[in-house]
This record gives C-alpha cells, sequence and structure tokens, in this order.
C-alpha cells in the first residue's frame, strides 16, 4: 500500500507524536510512506522556527528517503497558504494552498515513486480539503488528535473545514473521547476511538547513563517531557518548586513562548529539546513525571502520551485533572494547585515496588502495537498474525 501521511512536525526532530508512531508500523508491515509537513510559505524563509528550519531542508532538497523500508519526506512551499490572516483565512485559501505549490506538490511526489495513494493519512495542521481535492481515489483517514479550533492561531474558517472533513473521510480515528463525540456530531460515517500510547519496550530496558548536566541534580527529581506553549502551566511549576526547594524539576522539550519566570528559580532547569531516544535515560534518572496543563477546553482535549511513557518507566506520575487524564483509569496522581501538587510529589518519593510494577503492567497493556492492531483490523490491511490477539488486549 501507498499511505500519504501528512503531520505537523517533520521526521527526526525532538518531539514524537503518534503519527510517527503510526508510520513506523505501516513500513513495518511492507507499506510505503510518503511523510508530508507544512505546507510552508516564503516567510519561513526569512524566519521560523526550529521545526520550520526542518522543513525548509526538505524543501530545498526535494525531498529525502529517511528509511530503506520505504519513507519519504518532503515539506512543499506554498505561495497562498492557510493562515490567520484576512483572505488567507478562507475555506476558498485552504482548497488553493496545494495549487500553489512551488515546485508542484503532485510532482515531487511523483518523482519519488509515489504517483497516487491508496491511503491519506491527515493530521488537523494538514492542508485537508487541498489534499481530498487532490487526491480523490485515496481513502481518507482523519485522525482528529486536537481541540485544533481552540488554538489561538487556527484560521477562524477551521471549523467549517473539519466539519466537511469528517463528513468525508472514509475513517475518522479519535485520541479522545471528546474528540470522537465531535467527530460524530460533525457527520463523521465512522469513528474510532483510538488513543495515543507508548513503546513500552524501549522505557523498559536498561537504560543509557543520564546527561552529566541532569546526574549532577540533587534528588529527588521531577520531569517533564514536551513543548513548553501555552497548553504549560508555568505558574503551577513554579510555585511547586518554591515549595518544594529540595526538588529538581527537570524541564525538557522546546520552548514556544516566555518561560514564565521558571528560568530564575534555582531548583528549575531548562535543558531544552532532546531527542526522542535520550528520554528513557532521562526518566531513569527522575523520581517522578509531571504533566501541569492548564485546564481549559483545548487541553480537556488532550490524551498525553507522555503520561503512559512516564509509567513505562515506572515513573509515579502527578498530572492535573484533564478530562482525558481522569478518565485513563491509570495508576497516576491527579492535583490542582501547588499545594496538592506538592504534596502529590512528596507521596511519590516514597519506594513502592508493587506500584512500580503495576504502572509498567499499564503501560504495556497499551503499547503502540496494540492500537496499530486494531487499526489495521479497522482499516482490513493485511499483516501480522498476531494484530487481532493484540487488539484484544486493549482498553
Amino acid at each position: 500500500m501507498r499511505i500519504l501521511m501528512w503531520e505537523h512536525f517533520a521526521p527526526g526532530g525532538p518531539i514524537r507524536v503518534g503519527g510517527h508512531h503510526i508510520a513506523e508500523r505501516f513500513l513495518r508491515d511492507g507499506h510505503r510512506v510518503a511523510w508530508c509537513a507544512g505546507p510552508l510559505s516564503p516567510v519561513n524563509l526569512v524566519r521560523g522556527s526550529a521545526e520550520s528550519r526542518a522543513r525548509l531542508r526538505l524543501w530545498r532538497r526535494g525531498g529525502e528517503l529517511c528509511d530503506p523500508r520505504g519513507l519519504f519526506a518532503y515539506a512543499p512551499m506554498t505561495l497562498l497558504p492557510h493562515r490567520r490572516y484576512p483572505i488567507l483565512d478562507s475555506v476558498w485559501a485552504s482548497r488553493q494552498t496545494l495549487r500553489a505549490t512551488t515546485p508542484a506538490l503532485a510532482d515531487v511526489l511523483d518523482e519519488a515513486g509515489f504517483g497516487g495513494f491508496d491511503y491519506l493519512w491527515m493530521e488537523p495542521g494538514a492542508p485537508l480539503l487541498a489534499l481530498l481535492d487532490l487526491y480523490p481515489s485515496a481513502f481518507p483517514i482523519y485522525r482528529m488528535c486536537d481541540a485544533t479550533a481552540d488554538f489561538h492561531d487556527t484560521p477562524r474558517s477551521f471549523p467549517a473545514i473539519e466539519a466537511e472533513v469528517c463528513r468525508r473521510a472514509g475513517l475518522v480515528v479519535a485520541t479522545a473521547r471528546i474528540l470522537a463525540d465531535r467527530a460524530r456530531a460533525l457527520g463523521a460515517k465512522r469513528v474510532l476511538d483510538l488513543p495515543n500510547a507508548c513503546e513500552p519496550e524501549l522505557f523498559e530496558g536498561r537504560p543509557a547513563a543520564p546527561p552529566p548536566e541532569v546526574a549532577a541534580l540533587p534528588r529527588p527529581r521531577a520531569v517533564y517531557a514536551g513543548a513548553i506553549e501555552s497548553w504549560f502551566d508555568a505558574d503551577l511549576v513554579r510555585e511547586t518548586a518554591r515549595l518544594l526547594p529540595r526538588w529538581s524539576f527537570v524541564l525538557v522539550g522546546p520552548m514556544r513562548g516566555p518561560s514564565g519566570g521558571l528560568g530564575g528559580l534555582p531548583n528549575v532547569h531548562l535543558l531544552g529539546p532532546r531527542s526522542y531516544e535520550s528520554l528513557p535515560a532521562l526518566f531513569a534518572a527522575a523520581d517522578a513525571g509531571i504533566v501541569p496543563f492548564r485546564l481549559t477546553p483545548m487541553t480537556h482535549a488532550i490524551h498525553p502520551i507522555k503520561v503512559y511513557e512516564y509509567l513505562a518507566a515506572g515513573l509515579p506520575v502527578v498530572s492535573t485533572p484533564m478530562d482525558e487524564t481522569a478518565a485513563m483509569g491509570a495508576p497516576i496522581t491527579l492535583a490542582s494547585g501547588a499545594q496538592e501538587f506538592a504534596r502529590a510529589l512528596e507521596a511519590a518519593c516514597v519506594p513502592d515496588p508493587a506500584a512500580r510494577l503495576e504502572r509498567r503492567a499499564y503501560a504495556r497493556r497499551n503499547s503502540w502495537d496494540a492500537r496499530w492492531a486494531r487499526l489495521a483490523a479497522e482499516l482490513g490491511l493485511p499483516g501480522r498474525e498476531t494484530r487481532l490477539a493484540a487488539a484484544g488486549g486493549l482498553l
């Protein structure tokens, strides 16, 4: 099968989202994947984030083969980007954005051996309607993984676009219950509730030594791995760190906004982006994992991958009580406010071998292999004989 996967992040970056894990399983089962990110606009030639620069490299190279099993990555440049600006923020502009790519997207993919596709795998940041129009014979799968309309920079025309996509998609894959309900309300014919998951074996093995800058920090250590954006509650972390001066708070990931004063605290350490492969060593050197997200309509629709990954490493987890996190049935502690968060972390410091085994068992039940088994069975994809057995162990 030939699959066009359109995801927000280019391959190889510090953020690993669900699409990366699904792509790996498409490849394992012998399918070929064209991975696209973006699109870029001419503005990105003069300014942009590290993610934009990674996409620019792909565009300038005309794409690249990232995996010999058949993963081709590319980021197109469009002269008509769908953005939250006048004229560009319209359903019409969203439909035209791939017609204005330079060079033509279809030509680049055709030259890479993808003259057509069996499946379109699209996430909310993709040029959704443009893809549906460009490849009408492909089976469209829309992975609804965020309450995207609630992001501050999302085009105002997005709700109308998402509604049309839900009606036209052959399958909507929803990562959260609220998103599944929304897809059905928008007219989706077929919805698969498929939460995020983890690679338990990666976090259970014997890890490498932690980075020296982490090994030198006093214990206990609380770790956060992920983007530090608007949904990250810097105020909560700052106040919790003040209440727990003997703790070291290790924050790993790209910072896409103000630090909220975190950088001025002696026991808060901003390490910046780190590779996905380095996370097991970082988690093994920690005493707890934290998910300090603000409570908003957007975060209540988040099903955090990091909860599973912390648990796979055996870490106690303290999270704010988002709807999805509260409904996971995971062996974690939910805490609101700095006082409660601090008490939960102190309690997490008490060694409990039985609880550690329970955490890892939960993570193993919620693996990406098991999620893939359900997805592949839903799509009727040929593949491994163990797929249906693995799916039976889910949820």
